[in-house]
């Protein structure tokens, strides 16, 4: 690789690094936001919990399959350009309604705009890098969920810290909008300047030589190598789902187990999803590349073992921690190993997907894998505490065993889809190579 090449792929990565922290600040800055909006609207945990999950799932998935068609055959830049215009003009306009029902209708279009990021950008990425820099490349970008997150915590906490000292803000047309309202709008405006930047980026050469293929082909290449895809995307499904779990619900954990004030949480949870979470999704990336050089792709999904056995004991930790600083440590463990999935197991189903599918077959695993992981993750802490722990103030613990038990899942089913995974990454080479139908059969 050139320099020029390589200042080239280093920049792609870096501008759809920055779109992906912008994404999730505008999806997880909720999570700060929970006891506000149940105040302000008089709604409870669940369905503050299908707020975060089902209101950003319905369309995004419903939107993946297009926007994945879309990205194979059209220029994948102007995909994500109107993609990102989208979700900046719903955030947005999640700080302007005056309704739960206007605020779920905004949350389902962040989810129809952030459906064009994840498989434009994994297939811009996979088509600049190797084999060799593909899992390290692809961590960068997404080490954007965790800056993002982060910067939701810390900025969020810090923006509703003085949005609650101002009062509310009177805005033209518009009225009087809550401290809650205001940090919406806060961090919405930016994707302003993120649309203007994106559309600058070249669309990389595409490597393969076919032309994509129809729907039904994508099905029948998934249908074959069904045992693969299936093992792997629903393992996937429980690692996401306790990550979003964690996103969702520790810092009202934090708040409700500790007496903490919102920037106080925010802060330190901020340390612990940047640290965290970017020191995991980098050494899993980093590992996982060296392993599947040396002995084979299939060694990425060694990484996710190792990762969902170390799981649960520290979960269970952070439940019954009996200080804040002793749950800061847990969590800060917790949110490194929640984030090894997200470089390791992204570049194992990127290392499957022939080049001139990998568009469909990404948003493919968005509509089944992240929507059920947006869904169970923030639904199922509140659904244990209301059920099992006792109510609204034991989301910690509830917490903490949802994570163990979701971690436990993932392990099991990934150890079922290595042999699989195996047989069917040298037929996604042969087809890469090839071309034709004929080499996956």
């Amino acid at each position: 690789m050139t320099n020029s090449s390589k200042a080239g792929t280093v920049g792609l990565v870096l501008i759809l690094t920055l779109a992906n922290i912008l994404a999730f600040v505008d999806r997880q800055v909720i999570s700060l936001l929970v006891d506000p909006i149940r105040a302000t609207f008089g709604v409870t945990d669940i369905e503050i919990g299908l707020l975060q999950g089902l209101a950003f799932a319905l369309l995004f998935a419903v939107f993946g399959l297009p926007a994945g068609r879309a990205v194979d055959t059209w220029n994948r830049k102007s995909v994500l350009v109107i993609g990102i215009a989208v979700w900046t003009v719903a955030t947005t306009t999640s700080g302007l309604v005056g309704s739960f029902a206007g605020l779920f209708a905004a949350r389902v279009f962040v989810g129809v705009g952030e459906a064009t990021l994840a498989p434009a950008a994994y297939s811009m990425i996979a088509d600049k890098c190797d084999e060799g820099t593909l899992g390290r490349a692809l961590s960068i970008y997404q080490s954007g969920i965790f800056i993002g997150s982060a910067i939701a915590y810390v900025g969020g906490g810090a923006l509703l810290t003085a949005a609650t000292d101002r009062g509310p803000l009177l805005l033209p047309f518009v009225g009087a909008l809550l401290p809650w309202q205001q940090v919406f709008l806060a961090v919405g405006l930016p994707g302003v300047l993120m649309v203007l930047l994106v559309a600058r980026i070249d669309d990389p050469p595409r490597r393969a030589r076919a032309a994509p293929p129809d729907l039904s082909t994508v099905f029948e290449y998934l249908w074959i190598h069904r045992g693969a895809y299936l093992w792997l995307t629903v393992a996937m499904a429980a690692f996401g789902s306790l990550g979003y779990g964690l996103n969702a619900w520790a810092p009202a954990a934090a708040v409700r187990t500790f007496g903490l004030s919102p920037e106080v949480v925010g802060r330190g949870l901020g340390i612990a999803v940047l640290g965290g979470s970017l020191t995991g999704i980098i050494l899993a990336g980093l590992i996982a590349d060296s392993l599947a050089v040396r002995h084979g792709g299939h060694m990425r999904l060694v990484v996710l073992i190792a990762a969902g056995c170390a799981t649960p004991p520290i979960a269970l930790w952070a439940a019954y921690a009996g200080s804040p600083e002793k749950a800061l440590v847990a969590v800060f463990a917790l949110f490194a190993l929640a984030a090894a999935p997200f470089s390791a197991g992204v570049a194992a189903l990127q290392a499957l997907a022939p080049g001139n599918m990998r568009g469909q077959i990404s948003a493919l695993y968005y509509a089944s894998a992240l929507v059920v992981a947006i869904v169970v993750g923030p639904a199922l802490p509140p659904v244990l505490a209301s059920n099992l722990f006792g109510g609204d103030r034991s989301i910690g613990v509830a917490l903490g065993w949802s994570t163990a038990a979701l971690a436990t899942v993932a392990v099991v089913l990934v150890f079922l889809a290595i042999p699989r995974y195996r047989a069917s990454l040298k037929d996604g080479h042969q087809w890469t190579a090839g071309d034709e139908l004929s080499a996956m059969k």
